[in-house]
C-alpha cells in the first residue's frame, strides 16, 4: 500500500508521523527548541500545524492533475499524473 498523506491530529501529535509534527519539527530545526508553555498554548500552536498541513494536502488532493511524473522508457517519453493518497481521519 502506498504512503499516504496524513495531516495529524491533536489527541496523538507526540507518537504520530504526521504532516504536523513535520512541521513542528522544522521549526524547532529552524529557532531551536521553542519557548515551553501551558499545556493550552502549546495544543493551540499545535492546532495551527495541523491546519497548516490540512490545508497543505487538501490543496494537493484538489489538485493532483497539476503533478505530473515524467520518465523515459527507452525511446519512449512517459508522463502520468499522481494518485495522491489521503488520509482523512481527524
Amino acid at each position: 500500500m502506498p504512503t499516504q498523506l496524513y495531516a495529524g491530529r491533536l489527541a496523538q501529535f507526540d507518537v504520530e508521523d504526521s504532516m504536523a509534527r513535520s512541521i513542528e519539527n522544522a521549526l524547532i530545526q529552524l529557532l531551536g527548541p521553542l519557548p515551553s508553555a501551558p499545556p493550552e498554548l502549546v495544543n493551540d500552536r499545535r492546532v495551527l500545524f495541523i491546519a497548516i498541513a490540512r490545508g497543505v494536502i487538501n490543496h494537493l488532493e484538489s489538485r493532483e492533475a497539476a503533478l505530473r511524473i515524467e520518465f523515459d522508457v527507452g525511446f519512449t517519453h512517459v508522463s502520468t499524473h499522481p494518485n495522491i493518497d489521503v488520509d482523512h481521519t481527524a
